[in-house]
């Protein structure tokens, strides 16, 4: 079985201002979506093959709630003052649907209100593991974050292709078997550093420029 990126985010407290900072560089967000009974919403911005979601909060509550607790989401948001990560990464298997049973790595389900009814969510990232980035499954075809959409042009005009994801943290322990997965299989990489640092490739970096956008964002961008 074969696996892609579907999506990643970064959830923040200061949503607008990420968002604002992010699309004066070239980010276009074209799509936002409210999550009901999860307290967030988001901005995504489209790329050929995967999203990139800046992640905000909604409504409190729903975020304090046993169901979302588990995830981390509001610790997530507030990453500054609680120290967890801020980063999270959905990938889909290409033979859609596929059976969990046979995956190389062990889920749970959550199950929010905005999917259908019957359907769940799986979960890598195992609960209350929030020193990690929160990993889980879009066990469905090629989505996009809201109504079918086309990647819309990024920075310079240009349709860009998101060809590596990598994160950074502050190691606390052993990460989880997961998580560990997918970064030893280069999905991503998953790597040591003195704090959150979120770095993006676009088109495998072949007009070698990067831009940093440190200490207002824990984002680097090369492209």
């Amino acid at each position: 079985m074969s696996w892609e990126l579907d999506h990643v985010f970064f959830a923040s407290v200061n949503a607008d201002a990420a968002e604002a900072e992010l699309a004066a560089y070239g980010f276009a967000f074209t799509v936002r979506r409210v999550h009901p009974g999860q307290g967030t919403a988001n901005a995504c911005a489209v790329f050929e093959n995967a999203f990139f979601e800046v992640l905000r909060s909604r409504d409190p509550e729903e975020l304090d709630s046993d169901l979302v607790r588990p995830l981390g989401l509001g610790e997530r948001i507030r990453w500054r003052e609680t120290g967890a990560c801020p980063f999270g990464l959905c990938f889909r298997p290409t033979d859609t649907p596929s059976d969990p049973g046979t995956w190389p790595f062990e889920t749970w389900q959550y199950a929010p209100p905005y999917v259908p009814i019957g359907t769940s969510i799986p979960i890598v990232t195992p609960r209350w593991a929030f020193s990690e980035p929160l990993v889980f499954i879009l066990n469905r075809p090629k989505s996009s974050p809201g109504t079918s959409i086309n990647a819309s042009p990024m920075h310079g005009g240009a349709h860009r292709t998101l060809t590596q994801v990598k994160v950074h943290r502050p190691r606390v322990g052993a990460d989880s078997p997961g998580v560990q997965w997918f970064a030893a299989h280069d999905f991503f990489s998953l790597e040591d550093g003195p704090e959150f640092l979120l770095d993006l490739q676009w088109d495998r970096g072949r007009e070698a420029r990067t831009h940093n956008f440190q200490p207002r964002l824990p984002i680097t961008v090369c492209s």
